[in-house]
């Protein structure tokens, strides 16, 4: 089943559109008995012409979204977040609806439950007919809030039989509860698949606040019995000349390089480490913490026997030095060797086995250095073009062209040092670009699930910014999971525009944007 591609002048074949209508009509019943009205920010039925909503004050069936966004696959395809209410001290809802402004019908295939990202090596236990993949993420605390279940796993949210698809011309209306955040984080996030994040979004305060789940039934999902909930750490990552930082919230943990601190097999620190880990020092140095953690890894080669004593002996000289160059009192310290424990990447591929070799220091995340003077970003609000290279990124398969192009967008900055980044692949050539090729970059090698646009990163100065993850490896970006083939494949003269959230420094005027397959572009406003 393919989706509708009007946004570039691709659509499914007309035979595939009377089927998508006669059976969205079905499936738009199930949907409305989930997510109709109630008296406290619901809107009408699912299924109704869109703009024919009731309400005030930007519930759901008010007619001004606090925000809008359109689906990656279809440009006609339009999500606004309607409403986002603290509802207990313990529970979030979000009140969304789609809407579509196309002539033919649109089928989300397993966008919203997420099934197609649900692979067993990671875990994952969604509800196959819910919107079980919308996701809250709370900027402050770095975490992804899913939507919480009753003790048998079904989700407090919109629930569905079948492919939910939607008719030319319809609307829909999406409800999920999620765990709260704390009370303290006053702006948050609502992740819709294959659209651009939903951020900086005020949480009002509604207490009591319900949502209907099958058969119409209203309940208050802060009196609700529900299973523990699910909630992911969030990373942002860098990379720069101490190694791999990620920042998770209230912590940073460092992952410095074995191959770099070591020689081969050999615990005893290189003249390199020592400048290194002068690095390292000065950040525990301005963090608010006492406490550090340094822990060693090794890649599978060997057997633990080996591996193990190895990694423990690494970690504890890695300690050793920090104690000697950190100049506060009071730090402690705890060193542990863990073998081949917990890889950030495979281990098939040497790429993958020198990332497994490493040590990781963890501490409190450190009061930020005082910034420069702020400098005017670039004028202009124009699109930077890059024209496609010669040769194709690493792990790409199929014809490469030869007459391509993107189209970077200013990125918006965000709070907290949030921001996203917009682009927009064109194919003027007569061959075929496999888009998903193309963006991932080489995912799971770099710890990311490979189904996204997280082969693209920000630099500035000798730092590159990755695209935010989750702790099972989710980047918060445009996903091809659950694109059939043809929405992957851009045709000549077809577009596809895709997003991505990065964190950076908030001082930041512009950034060099590296776009895999077409180089870097230099000078990309923060707006």
């Amino acid at each position: 089943m393919r989706f509708p591609r009007t946004m570039s002048g691709k659509g499914a074949p007309a035979g595939s559109l009377v089927r998508f209508a006669a059976f969205a009509v079905s499936v738009s019943l199930v949907l409305a008995a989930c997510g109709g009205s109630d008296d406290k920010g619901g809107g009408p039925p699912s299924g109704r012409p869109p703009g024919q909503g009731g309400g005030q004050g930007g519930g759901q069936g008010s007619t001004a979204p606090l925000q809008s966004q359109v689906i990656m696959q279809n440009g006609k395809v339009r999500v606004d977040l309607m409403a986002l209410e603290r509802a207990s001290d313990k529970v979030v809802i979000a009140r969304m609806r789609v809407v579509n402004q196309d002539a033919g019908a649109f089928s989300f295939g397993h966008t919203l439950s997420g099934l197609a990202q649900a692979t067993p090596a990671q875990g994952v236990q969604r509800d196959p007919n819910a919107i079980s993949a919308i996701t809250l993420f709370d900027p402050v605390n770095s975490r992804r809030h899913f939507p919480l279940t009753d003790p048998g796993g079904k989700c407090l949210c919109t629930r569905y039989l079948g492919t939910p698809q939607l008719g030319a011309g319809q609307s829909l209306d999406l409800v999920a509860a999620f765990p709260a955040p704390p009370a303290s984080v006053s702006k948050l996030g609502v992740l819709f698949p294959n659209a651009a994040p939903f951020l900086d979004v005020q949480a009002a305060a509604r207490p009591g606040a319900t949502l209907a789940v099958e058969g119409g039934q209203q309940i208050d999902p802060a009196r609700t019995q529900t299973a523990p909930p699910r909630i992911l750490q969030v990373s942002a990552i860098s990379e720069n000349a101490t190694g791999v930082e990620e920042d998770l919230g209230d912590d940073l943990r460092v992952r410095v390089s074995s191959d770099v601190l070591f020689a081969l097999n050999k615990a005893d620190l290189t003249p390199r480490a020592q400048g290194i880990l002068k690095e390292v020092a000065g950040k525990i140095d301005r963090s608010p913490g006492n406490s550090v953690k340094v822990d060693g890894y090794t890649d599978s080669s060997g057997n633990d026997g080996i591996n193990n004593p190895l990694s423990q002996r690494r970690a504890q000289a890695v300690q050793a030095a920090l104690q000697k160059l950190v100049t506060r009192q009071g730090v402690t310290y705890q060193a542990a060797g863990h073998g081949s424990a917990d890889p950030v990447a495979p281990n098939e591929s040497e790429r993958g086995r020198s990332l497994n070799r490493r040590v990781t220091v963890s501490f409190a995340r450190p009061r930020p250095a005082t910034p420069p003077p702020a400098t005017s970003a670039p004028s202009g609000n124009g699109k930077t073009v890059l024209r496609i290279q010669g040769t194709p990124p690493a792990g790409y398969v199929g014809g490469w062209p030869r007459n391509a192009r993107v189209e970077i967008s200013p990125l918006r900055r965000l709070s907290d040092g949030y921001a996203t980044l917009s682009w927009t692949v064109v194919n003027d050539d007569s061959t075929a670009l496999q888009a998903d090729g193309v963006f991932k970059g080489l995912s799971l090698e770099e710890g990311y699930y490979e189904f996204g646009g997280n082969g693209v990163a920000l630099e500035a100065g000798n730092v590159r910014y990755r695209v935010l993850r989750d702790a099972q490896g989710n980047g918060f970006s445009s996903s091809f999971a659950v694109m059939d083939s043809q929405t992957k494949q851009l045709a000549q003269g077809e577009a596809l525009t895709l997003t991505a959230v990065f964190k950076i420094p908030t001082e930041l005027p512009s950034v060099t944007v590296d776009i895999p397959g077409f180089g870097k572009a230099q000078n990309v406003p923060v707006r």
